[in-house]
């Protein structure tokens, strides 16, 4: 599960996971393989979501993983450990940054990162998955978008590929340090976005006011409202 083993870099592609997909039908492409662009002219999202990024002034890259020895699921678990792993890459960098469910990564609600991961199934089991990551470094022009940079929070300018190599190392040593244990899930809830606190959210019935108090193993969001416990799956919820 050790990721940086080769790194692909590429001046322009569509997207990244798709590039690592190519690679994966043909056979071409070694556990551990970073690809990264400096450009991305389709960048992926959650559920069919955009990426935007500025050519040359952020991180965008996909790295592919096999034998990740997890159930279907089970799953969430590594985007939890992604999303960790920039938690921890960030406070080295000095930003204090959350975990806005299920993997988008915020400064004061203002997103710095995100996750895209595709898994392949065999039966039961996830036989290899392709992680996409986006991270602002440094842009400070979002068109009107509620989004942050590196930059922008820490006033460093930085090189993306410098800023790949410190995510590797951050991503090695919490692969190293949970193994796929249940702490792995304490540490991702002292990180969510809000955790514990009264906020506004927007579901298929209207707006109201709410305590997320869990992320259940299938990746579900848990919130209490007054005295009933609601469950929500991606895209079922708007945080407002």
């Amino acid at each position: 599960m050790k990721i940086g083993v080769k790194i692909i870099r590429l001046s322009s592609v569509d997207s990244t996971n798709n590039y690592v997909a190519n690679l994966v039908k043909v056979g071409k492409i070694d556990s551990g393989t970073v690809v990264l662009a400096d450009e991305q002219s389709d960048g992926k999202g959650q559920r069919g979501a955009v990426w935007l990024s500025s050519a040359g002034e952020n991180l965008t890259f996909s790295f592919y993983l096999e034998n990740v020895n997890l159930s279907v699921e089970k799953q969430f678990t590594l985007t939890q450990l992604v999303s960790l792993s920039l938690i921890h890459l960030l406070s080295r960098l000095g930003v204090d940054a959350r975990i806005k469910w299920p993997n988008d990564i915020v400064v004061k609600n203002r997103k710095i990162a995100g996750v895209l991961i595709e898994n392949q199934l065999a039966g039961s089991e996830i036989k290899s998955s392709i992680v996409g990551v986006g991270l602002n470094v440094n842009q400070v022009i979002f068109k009107g978008l509620n989004a942050t940079s590196l930059f922008s929070e820490s006033g460093l300018q930085r090189t993306p590929i410098d800023v790949l190599m410190s995510f590797i190392d951050a991503f090695n040593e919490k692969k190293l340090e949970f193994g796929y244990r249940s702490e792995i899930k304490e540490d991702y809830l002292k990180n969510v976005y809000q955790f514990q606190e009264m906020a506004n959210y927007q579901d298929s019935n209207g707006k109201f006011t709410g305590k997320i108090i869990d992320v259940l193993t299938s990746g579900k969001l848990v919130i209490q409202v007054e005295h009933e416990i609601r469950e929500y799956d991606l895209k079922e919820i708007k945080f407002l």
